[in-house]
């Protein structure tokens, strides 16, 4: 970290993308799946904390010229996860050394981390406030579609309306507390990279029919610009800080994995080469739910069976491991599901069952996330934990696509840094998971792990510790 001492100033700078065509808009369909910006060198010290990506989203329902804005009133109407806002397009978030083009962090799965993240950190309060201004967050989707995805009835042909927002990114890098010099001869520049999501899996139908009124449905963002913050030493202080040639920072950031289960008895291990974990969490989505615009592929929900009503499933045992031995429990967690006299609540299927959530592996999946004593704000609770919808995909007030406060939020983690971090660098991690899963019935599991990383850097580029 740099000391910036008392003469020295602050200054706001915006940067436009190093790759726009001649309309100044980027879409995914229309073939710009990939965005840069480049913060470069300069006699100026980084606020990583501060940096915003900054634009207009427009949500259209075709891809004739000019497009048609979706509006109230169509005939399938369509929707975004409210929850995450402008991050839902967000596939990948790539932090890098300028000069070497080295990767300093890659986030994948940017958008579905970032479900976990923001249910974890906001509370209602903020998904109707302050985020709903900044990042088109919003508590339930109906406010989804009227604030964001529909514009006027009268619209004329592509003037869809346009949702201005100014998002935070987080990310271990840019939320380390480190400052950056960005100077030539110390780090030097930063490049901002971000990887869209393919329309299908931002967008969806809310009764969910895919048709020609909606099938080339898609978005569109435009106006776009990263701001930060940088502040300018005085004369006095710039030779001192040229001489920081060498240096290192340190900070937790997320690797992304992705697999996928079908029984009921799933066994996930990995090699994660990784020397101080901090937690480790997962979130599942059926696997025919992504890339479609009849579901929402974003949602964080259940397991699910891929018969009948398409009802949830529920976990029987839970077993954290490493090199093949429980830890850091070493005991099975049996989630309160399987206790026979709590079944005792009719659900659409006709059977009885126990729809609360287990209170154990919510505490453990919100603890991965943010630590409790961090913790101050939350939209998480029994109402978007419980285990009481269907993964149906019509609009009906049972589907998943309808859950209150925010929508369903589930996930299973696991917090290792009160150990101050673990070592597996040379122990395999794995995770057991019991289930109710009985029908035929893939589910996308979406892993993110938590570790300390330290960045140096030289003339000859960066060098990344995991």
């Amino acid at each position: 970290m740099y000391f910036i001492l008392k003469m020295s100033r602050s200054r706001y700078i915006e940067i436009r993308p190093d790759n726009l065509d001649s309309t100044g808009e980027i879409s995914f369909k229309n073939g710009f799946p990939q965005f840069s910006f480049t913060i470069q060198s300069q006699d100026a010290i980084l606020d990583p904390s501060s940096i915003r990506l900054n634009g207009d989203l427009q949500i259209y329902t075709d891809n004739a010229s000019p497009p048609t804005p979706a509006k109230a009133g169509d005939a399938h109407p369509l929707s975004m996860d409210n929850r995450l806002g402008i991050y839902s397009v967000m596939e990948q978030l790539t932090i890098r050394h300028n000069r070497s083009k080295q990767v300093v962090e890659n986030i994948k799965n940017y958008n579905k981390m970032m479900s976990s993240y923001v249910g974890a950190v906001h509370s209602m309060e903020d998904l109707m406030g302050h985020s709903q201004e900044v990042a088109l967050i919003n508590p339930n989707p109906e406010a989804m579609q009227d604030q964001v995805v529909h514009s006027a009835a009268a619209a004329a042909a592509g003037a869809a309306r346009r949702n201005s927002f100014s998002a935070h990114l987080p990310s271990g890098f840019l939320m380390s507390g480190n400052s950056i010099n960005l100077m030539e001869s110390s780090f030097g520049a930063v490049q901002v990279e971000i990887n869209l999501a393919p329309d299908s899996n931002v967008l969806f139908s809310r009764d969910g029919t895919v048709d020609a009124t909606n099938s080339q449905a898609h978005y569109v963002l435009s106006n776009l610009s990263l701001t930060a913050e940088v502040v300018v030493p005085d004369d006095s202080q710039i030779a001192s800080l040229r001489a920081q040639t060498t240096g290192a920072m340190s900070f937790n950031s997320i690797n992304s994995l992705y697999t996928t289960i079908n029984t009921s008895n799933a066994q996930l291990q990995f090699n994660l080469g990784m020397k101080q974990l901090q937690s480790v969490f997962m979130t599942f989505t059926p696997s025919n739910h992504i890339n479609t615009l009849a579901q929402n592929g974003m949602a964080t929900t259940y397991m699910s069976q891929s018969t009948g009503n398409k009802d949830i499933t529920s976990f029987s045992r839970v077993q954290f491991l490493r090199g093949g031995m429980k830890y850091p429990v070493d005991f099975d967690m049996v989630p309160n599901s399987t206790i026979t006299q709590n079944a005792d609540v009719l659900v659409p299927n006709g059977v009885y069952e126990f729809l609360s959530s287990d209170p154990q592996l919510a505490k453990q999946f919100i603890e991965s996330i943010i630590p409790e004593w961090m913790t101050d704000r939350t939209s998480i609770s029994p109402v978007n934990l419980n285990r009481d919808y269907t993964m149906v995909s019509t609009n009906t007030a049972a589907s998943y696509k309808n859950v209150i406060n925010g929508g369903a939020m589930m996930g299973i983690g696991m917090r290792y840094s009160q150990f101050n971090g673990q070592d597996f660098s040379s122990s395999q991690w794995g995770c057991s998971l019991e289930s109710t899963l009985t029908s035929d019935s893939p589910q996308s599991v979406f892993l993110f792990f938590k570790s300390r990383q330290t960045i140096m850097f030289s003339p000859q580029g960066v060098q990344l510790e995991m």
